[in-house]
């Protein structure tokens, strides 16, 4: 299974690492991203994929995979 790095502040402003694994990405970003994709798409665009959750993820997020 892939995992993906990104940096962002913490609390005190410190640079923490942030590593995510494939299913991390799909429990907490899946549903949040498929209804504003079947908001914007429809419910039956074929685009509406969990590859391509994660692909926006990783964009989204600069994130590299480790």
């Amino acid at each position: 299974m892939k995992k993906y790095q990104y940096t962002e502040p913490d609390k005190n402003n410190n640079v923490i690492t942030v590593t995510m694994n494939e299913d991390m990405i799909i429990s907490t970003y899946w549903n949040y991203w498929k209804s504003r994709m079947e908001e914007k798409y429809g419910k039956e665009c074929g685009l509406i994929t969990k590859e391509n959750c994660i692909k926006d993820w990783i964009i989204l997020h600069w994130a590299t995979e480790v």
